[in-house]
């Protein structure tokens, strides 16, 4: 078993951390791996925009809670089994969505999740 870095304690200790956004946000991969963001919301009619897939973003899940019927959340290359015409998801007022990432595509995983 390896040891931890000061480093990788330091983002374990952030990784559940919250944001609140009340704009049209871009989140980056920084954003995740840094700071340990993983639970958004989405104040408001606004769009938060997730990072581009990449190796570095594999297994990272992030809950999004919309608080208006317009929260949106999008990604510029489509979400993975809806192609790329499928790029934004609604979240709707008060619900919660899970993202997860394999490394190539972001996949939403809800129950019910509206695509426009």
């Amino acid at each position: 078993m390896s040891k931890y870095s000061r480093a990788k304690y330091f983002i374990a200790e952030q990784r559940g951390s919250s944001w609140t956004i009340a704009a049209s946000t871009v989140m980056t991969a920084d954003d995740i791996n840094v700071t340990g963001r993983s639970f958004v919301i989405i104040n408001g009619a606004f769009t938060l925009t997730l990072p581009a897939a990449s190796s570095f973003l594999k297994g990272v899940t992030v809950l999004v809670h919309g608080n208006n019927a317009n929260s949106k959340v999008d990604v510029a290359a489509g979400f993975g089994g809806g192609g790329a015409s499928f790029d934004t998801v609604t979240i709707g007022a008060y619900n919660t969505v899970k993202f997860w990432c394999d490394g190539n595509q972001w996949y939403a995983l809800s129950e019910a999740v509206g695509a426009s």
